[in-house]
């Protein structure tokens, strides 16, 4: 397996660990690493058949009922002496407010779903069905066994149809086949205004009913920003406790500690490709489940009873690409009953849209785990957009300065700790002249860091005070990229002129929003005083421009416009320091430089 290139989140984690072992090591203080978590037990069960032994869990939740309009009538049992067969090949198409639909008689299966209301990169209608992995892996909503022949003859079979042509929502689709020895009905209910369709459907060999699942495999449709999050196609399910995801390479592991370790193992690029777990099944009362990426989702959600979930890795072509990409693909069924009665959603991750569907639906958008500081953060930048300015970029310029201006005072107090450092370098260098004749591990060493931290105390210096306001400012850069790549509302939403999708990187070959970043990350090193004359610490702070030139180059054209735009008022604010505040240190500085010149004029 070709090694991947790190992710987006995997920069935005180099960035938090670079930024801060940089800023430490100008502070010269070390502490140690972390404890590792504590591994859990994985709550799936890994089968090679989607219907293993697996314990239920709690009790299911109450059916919800379907609204009126959608309400369809148990599915009826096909007689299984009655032949009910196709001769041909029929495509129906589905037509609503919100989306076009595709079926095929060809195992009564998805061929397209578009929806109307968002556009892929080319301006047309977005498809969330992928050919290339149908082609490959069947079509979504095909019927799912573990017995790969049977799977074969009844998603290759000829249903015969209740309607044809176009037909417009509302409106019951029925498929039905049967052959003497294999009976499959499906039936679809559609709504003009709901991304939901009501879904049922039953299948019998030889008489006998069949456990069966409803199957997406392969990918989700949407893949133009693939590349650019990873591996971004998710299977997911709520349990009782938490929202479980499954990714490519971890599918085996379904515990906290599990899933976060090879989450992150993940976006580096460090799984073991020899790892041959292909599928997972897992069972209990789950309000949903389903595939997703980014922006788009198709959940699952029982209408009664518990749900199995069949999580499956495959590897997907995407267009324009030579290599091959590890995706997932899912089943799910209504528990191990012989008729499936789902309800699926097949539209964007809306939060208002989802919780419609569901109460606990909008949990899809996943905030990660600042998420106290990006749903504040949405939830601002949303009342923005609708009552100050009609333009997401504008919006995170504004919210920008509104912070760095909170954030302000606690600058300007850093600045007075970073002065105090400086006055009292020529003690700290004495003290260190003092004890540099001791090795680093010989205990006299210890009364230096003693002598070093009195010294810290008397003059009232905070030795990490440098740091705090970058540091400061990394929750909020995690806070934006999570609501940049989880909102809908940021998907392809312009700024100004060449940036036109604030959720992606500039489409140029040489990116300005970076580069800029970069010189302005530069002028503000310059005009801000160093807590240290050390040398090889001056020398190794200039070199932060040139690192978050590289940490910014692919990451989302919104998040390089929030960090310049911090660059930008930051900039402003030390201005108005060195005109205030640092004056006097400012004119002590020049005056110490005009008597060095002097005296090499007089030698």
């Amino acid at each position: 397996m070709e090694q991947k290139e790190p992710s987006a989140q995997a920069r935005i984690l180099l960035a938090f660990a670079l930024s801060f072992i940089v800023l430490f090591i100008s502070s010269r203080l070390f502490v140690g690493p972390p404890p590792e978590p504590p591994p859990e037990t994985p709550s799936g069960a890994v089968s090679d058949t989607p219907n293993p032994p697996v314990p239920t869990q709690d009790s299911p939740p109450e059916p919800q009922p379907p609204p009126a309009e959608a309400t369809a009538e148990p599915a009826a049992q096909i007689s299984a002496t009655q032949l009910v067969q196709g001769t041909t090949e029929e495509e129906i198409i589905i037509e609503s407010d919100l989306y076009r639909a595709v079926f095929t008689t060809r195992g009564a299966t998805l061929k397209s779903w578009q929806l109307t209301q968002y556009n892929d990169r080319a301006g047309n209608q977005l498809e969330l069905v992928n050919p290339a992995a149908a082609e490959e892996y069947g079509d979504p909503l095909s019927i799912w066994v573990s017995d790969g022949t049977l799977r074969s003859e009844i998603n290759s079979a000829l249903f015969v149809t209740s309607s044809t042509g176009t037909l417009q929502a509302p409106v019951t689709l029925t498929l039905e086949y049967s052959d003497n020895r294999i009976t499959a009905r499906k039936e679809f209910v559609f709504t003009r205004d709901s991304y939901l369709v009501h879904a049922t459907s039953e299948l019998l060999r030889d008489g006998q009913p069949m456990s069966h699942a409803l199957a997406w495999l392969g990918a989700l449709g949407n893949l133009e920003d693939f590349s650019f999050g990873g591996s971004s196609i998710q299977v997911f399910y709520r349990d009782p406790q938490e929202m479980v995801r499954l990714y490519p390479g971890n599918v085996e592991g379904n515990g906290f500690g599990r899933r976060m370790l090879n989450g992150i193992q993940g976006m580096l690029g460090l799984l073991d490709p020899s790892t041959d777990v292909q599928e997972v099944s897992i069972l209990g009362s789950f309000p949903y489940a389903g595939i997703e990426d980014h922006f788009f989702c198709a959940a699952f959600l029982p209408q009664e009873g518990p749900l199995r979930v069949n999580a499956f890795e495959q590897d997907i072509s995407l267009p324009q690409q030579t290599r091959r990409f590890s995706s997932l693909g899912v089943a799910v069924s209504s528990g191990d009953a012989p008729v499936n009665r789902l309800r699926l959603y097949l539209g964007p991750k809306d939060r208002d849209v989802l919780a419609t569907v569901e109460p606990q639906l909008p949990l899809l958008v996943d905030f990660g785990w600042f998420s106290f500081i990006a749903q504040p953060l949405f939830l601002a930048m949303r009342w923005t957009y609708e009552n100050i300015v009609g333009n997401y970029g504008w919006v995170i310029v504004l919210i920008t300065i509104l912070i760095n201006f909170v954030l302000f005072p606690l600058k300007i107090k850093t600045m007075r700790s970073t002065m105090k450092m400086q006055r009292i370098q020529p003690q700290l260098k004495a003290i260190q002249d003092k004890y540099k004749q001791f090795k680093v591990n010989d205990p006299r060493r210890q009364e230096m860091t003693k002598e070093t931290m009195a010294l810290y105390k008397k003059h009232g210096v905070n030795p990490l005070g440098g740091c705090l306001p970058m540091l400061l400012q990394m929750p909020f850069l995690y806070g934006f990229y999570q609501v940049l790549i989880q909102s809908i509302e940021m998907r392809h939403a312009p700024w100004i002129l060449w940036v036109q999708d604030l959720s992606s990187p500039e489409q140029l070959p040489i990116k300005t929003l970076p580069l800029l970043l970069c010189a302005t990350q530069f002028l503000l090193q310059r005009m801000s005083p160093m807590p240290s004359p050390d040398p090889m610490q001056r020398k190794l702070m200039m070199y932060m421009p040139l690192m978050f030139l590289f940490l910014f180059w692919g990451l989302s054209s919104g998040l390089v416009l929030y960090w310049l735009t911090g660059n930008v008022v930051g900039i402003a604010q030390q201005w108005y320091i060195n005109r205030t505040e640092m004056q006097h240190l400012i004119a002590e500085k020049r005056a110490a430089a005009a008597r060095k010149k002097k005296a090499r004029q007089k030698k």
